[in-house]
């Protein structure tokens, strides 16, 4: 078996003896083996203590600083080992250990006599560093003998595969005589089967510590963390209601949360928050809305629906540094429109279970938010590092966002930057407004004069920093972030302060998996005992900070604070943060959910509804360290291709080709808008130069319509040319949707207009000579014609004369 040393199993083959050789095995015989090994406890204790000495002596070993807090760990050991109490959780000397908990036979056979010991360490340890260097060590080492003497161990006769027994052991008062520092303690669990000697084959341990001498109370601050992933589908609806509806629900990590909160209650917690989770409850409450283009309520209707006598002007642009930054949505107030394709059009089960535990949480949120004192980190979590480099507005844009729906919910908050890993980067610090409290591991600071004051100022900015102990948690093979592993972390790091004569107070941030269900309730007797003093952390940094606007210093320092030199922010913490592309990606979806809010005739709630999609996108959940930042990524890159979608319903059509026949003319187009909204757009023309198109002014579109447009176009000379026409916003800017086709222009010369206006003139002219000669011509004719007429009267008188004498 790994870790026995010779001389451990030469006791154990005497303990087995005397457990054969003595009649009525039960409690007796083991007692009698434990005596027998005796002698291999004070060789291992022994060892332990040399052990403990060597890792005081040699140098702390400081944890990689932007790795994750370490994970829950589970012992692989045949008979596993859980401590579910330890009391008193910081004795005296002179003081009895009892240690309670669970033995679980993890094999398949059946093991006999199981004797679960108590074994502390010999030599205590009296300091943090040496502290935090213990936590990881290996979980076979020896570090201390176990206590032996009848009526200190639990006997357990039979344990079946698969079955728990209760255990508990002592450790004797007086035994921990080695000083006032912070100890091993634990359980080792030996037993045997048909198939395997008696052995050591279960461990369990945890920090001790002992203060014999006057103890002082030291302040601290309980930070209870309000944060969760919130993903939103590219539709705009919250992602995983399923996941949700566990989350929010009875049993649920946010709801143990909340719940851990009511129970504290006098004892001053903080709640550190990230306004997206609440705002994520409200939208599942309401029904889980999609992103709507429809107007909002009270939305000015359009001056002229057909474009004609109006201005021709859509919502205001939200691009315009001028405007004020969108508000956050209500969920209750986002109008609904007809469902698209893809979205389902009744609410699933999984949606109504969501609802149902957002409504019950979210009253339980609205009661500890009124109770407790609530830090407020930018809206959705965002990585504020990763911002302030790469889209600093996008930071902007959080912060407020945070602020107006705080204000909103009638929930007082004090802003603060946070990252779960406790690094933030010197440009975000001191470009945070000067209210802003800035929380760091203790790890993200280096003095040069020595040691990490708790509180303080750098950067001009108030600070306080966490314990990184205490957020790595317990040590294995038990979970790190157990509940008794975590209280005994906290009052092992507070013990070592007092012992030091550090007075600073100690800032208790929980490993983001420890479960307030059952560690709330362990650690809240540490505040109620007289070794801490749980205060706000308003009251450890300073009230006045939190309520007056601090007056920027040189820059580089604050009134007594810490040279800008003292944050450790290196090429480890660079490389953690969330990558650019995926930064570039959420402004992108941004970028095109105001370019289509700004086509729509009457003002929309859209760029607020993705502004609250897109933020939460760029937090520190989508880091690379946890493999997610691929994911969150291609949910924005879907989110803009939803929007962009939509831009392509409205669009242009053209003919298949045209002909201008002269040097003016006109074209006719239509513009089609297929979205159930009205929309304010312009046509933009563009070619190679032998058409040109007056600048059309913009047009509104009905919804579900269509507009036959006619431009007025020049020719500039004769032939052919490709036209591109561009459906753009009011200012210009392309939405995606075009459409080209040829113009052929048969412009005729000046001199042929000359010649045949000539020609015309010469017809005409000839024409009307004619004309004249062929009157004067006639008149002549008739003239002559009454001349000889009027020459031979005589000859016709006789003929009439002739004819009447007949």
């Amino acid at each position: 078996m790994a870790g026995r040393t010779p001389l451990a199993s030469a006791a154990a083959v005497l303990a087995l003896l005397l457990a054969v050789l003595a009649p009525g095995l039960g409690v007796a015989g083991p007692a009698s083996a434990a005596s027998a090994a005796s002698a291999a406890q004070t060789t291992q204790a022994t060892q332990a203590t040399q052990a403990t000495q060597a890792a005081q002596a040699a140098p702390a070993t400081q944890a990689t600083p932007s790795a994750p807090a370490a994970p829950a760990r589970e012992s692989s050991s045949p008979l596993r080992l859980a401590i579910d109490e330890l009391t008193p959780s910081v004795p005296r000397a002179d003081e009895q250990v009892t240690v309670t908990g669970t033995v679980t036979n993890t094999t398949e056979e059946t093991w006999t006599t199981v004797n679960v010991h108590a074994f502390h360490s010999v030599a205590p340890i009296v300091d943090s560093a040496t502290l935090a260097s213990a936590a990881s060590a290996p979980e076979t080492d020896d570090l201390g003998p176990r206590v032996v003497d009848p009526g200190t161990f639990q006997t357990i006769p039979s344990l079946g595969p698969g079955e728990s027994a209760a255990f508990t052991a002592f450790i004797p008062a007086g035994r921990l005589a080695g000083g006032d520092g912070v100890y091993w303690a634990g359980v080792h669990a030996l037993g045997q089967t048909d198939s395997d000697a008696r052995d050591l084959y279960g461990r369990a341990r945890t920090f001790l510590p002992v203060l014999s001498g006057e103890r002082r109370q030291l302040d601290a601050a309980l930070v209870l963390p309000l944060r969760a992933p919130v993903r939103y589908t590219p539709g705009g609806r919250v992602a995983g209601p399923a996941r949700w509806a566990k989350l929010l629900g009875p049993g649920g990590r946010l709801r143990n949360l909340l719940e851990a909160g009511a129970a504290a209650g006098d004892r001053p917690v903080t709640w550190l928050l990230d306004p997206a989770v609440p705002h994520a409850a409200m939208k599942l409450a309401a029904g889980n809305p999609r992103a709507s283009l429809a107007p909002l309520p009270g939305a000015e209707e359009p001056a002229d629906e057909e474009g004609d006598d109006g201005d021709g002007q859509g919502s205001e642009d939200p691009t315009d540094p001028g405007q004020p930054l969108p508000s956050p949505t209500q969920p209750t107030d986002v109008p609904s429109v007809p469902e698209e394709e893809g979205e389902p059009e009744e609410v699933d089960p999984e949606q109504a279970a969501a609802a149902a535990a957002a409504e019950g949480w979210l009253a339980l949120f609205r009661a500890e938010m009124a109770a407790h004192p609530v830090l407020s980190l930018p809206y959705g979590d965002v990585d504020a590092s990763a911002l302030q480099r790469h889209d600093p507005d996008l930071l902007v844009m959080a912060r407020a966002h945070a602020t107006s729906l705080l204000v909103t919910l009638g929930i007082d908050a004090t802003p603060v930057l946070a990252s779960p890993d406790g690094f933030l980067s010197p440009d975000v610090v001191s470009a945070s407004d000067p209210g802003t409290v800035v929380l760091l591991s203790d790890r993200a600071l280096q003095d040069p004069l020595g040691g990490t004051p708790s509180t303080g100022r750098v950067l001009d900015r108030t600070f306080a920093t966490t314990s990184s102990g205490v957020a790595a948690g317990g040590p294995g093979p038990e979970p790190a972030a157990g509940a008794v592993a975590v209280r005994q972390r906290v009052v092992s790091e507070a013990a070592l302060r007092l012992l030091a004569g550090d007075d600073s107070p100690l800032v208790i941030a929980p490993p983001p998996s420890w479960d307030p269900a059952t560690g709330s309730a362990v650690l809240y007797t540490q505040f109620d005992e007289g070794l801490l003093r749980l205060r706000p952390l308003s009251a450890l940094v300073g009230d006045d900070v939190l309520t007056e606007p601090q007056q920027a210093g040189d820059g580089v320092t604050g009134e007594g604070g810490l040279p800008a030199e003292a944050l450790v922010y290196g090429e480890p913490q660079v490389s953690a943060e969330l990558p650019g592309v995926s930064v570039a990606a959420a402004a992108q979806r941004l970028d095109a959910a105001r370019l289509l809010d700004g086509v729509l005739t009457r003002r929309s709630g859209l760029v607020a509804q993705l502004v609250e999609a897109v933020l939460p996108s760029t937090s520190y959940f989508g880091r690379r360290a946890g493999g997610q930042s691929a994911t969150w990524r291609k949910r924005n890159v879907r989110g803009t291709r939803w929007l962009e979608e939509r831009l392509g319903a409205i669009s242009v059509e053209t003919p298949l080709r045209a002909t201008l026949s002269s040097d003016h003319g006109t074209l006719g187009v239509t513009l089609v808008n297929d979205l159930d909204v009205s929309v304010t757009v312009r046509i933009a023309a563009s070619s190679q130069g032998g058409v040109l198109i007056e600048e059309q002014e913009p047009l509104t579109l009905r919804p579900r319509s269509r507009r036959l447009l006619r431009m007025s176009a020049t020719a500039t000379r004769q032939g052919t040319d490709e036209l591109t026409l561009r459906v753009t916003d009011v200012d210009g800017n392309p939405l995606g949707a075009s459409a080209t086709y040829p113009v052929r222009t048969s412009q005729v010369s000046g001199t042929v207009w000359v010649i045949m206006g000539i020609g015309a003139v010469l017809l005409f002219g000839t024409i009307g000579v004619r004309f004249v000669r062929g009157n004067r011509r006639t008149r002549l004719e008739q003239a002559e014609a009454e001349a000889r007429a009027a020459e031979e009267p005589g000859e016709s008188d006789q003929s009439e004369t002739e004819a009447a004498t007949r």
